[in-house]
């Protein structure tokens, strides 16, 4: 029996990360965000989109560095910052904020197929989905080019 519980706790400890991950959209919200691509190659990582977000702009009473924030719908059907704070609260998902808007890490990069990184940047206007846990964690989830 000993020589087969390493094996088990394996394919635990395996499970266990494959289920936290889709557990961010089974539990999660789902928002769209309008995003602004640069910076679309890396030769080590292959194609991806740099993202930017206007809508995550902050009110000037927030300190620069990290915030936390968690996000609502406005009237357009695109996520805007709902609560800031310099200071950690329940769901809040933690992000940057150095020049004017608000940088979130999970949403900064997202890969391309191979070819197709050109197209994104020359959009201009892109739609990223993103689940949001309620333990605060996003998974960005689709990239679209916004008319």
């Amino acid at each position: 029996m000993k020589r087969y519980l390493f094996p088990v706790l394996q394919i635990i400890v395996v499970l266990g990360v494959i289920l936290s991950f889709y557990s961010i959209s089974w539990l999660g919200d789902s928002y769209r965000f309008r995003a602004e691509p640069f910076d679309p190659f890396s030769p080590v990582y292959g194609e991806y989109v740099m993202l930017q977000y206007p809508d995550l702009k902050p009110e000037d009473s927030v300190k620069k560095g990290l915030v936390y924030v968690t996000f609502t719908t406005d009237a357009d059907g695109y996520a805007k910052i709902d609560r800031i704070s310099n200071e950690r609260f329940f769901g809040s998902v933690a992000g940057d904020y150095y020049d004017q808007y608000v940088t979130i890490p999970q949403l900064t990069q997202y890969y391309v197929e191979q070819g197709t990184g050109k197209g994104y940047e020359d959009a201009k206007k892109l739609e990223v989905k993103a689940d949001v846990s309620p333990w605060g964690t996003v998974r960005a989830t689709e990239l679209l080019v916004r008319k």
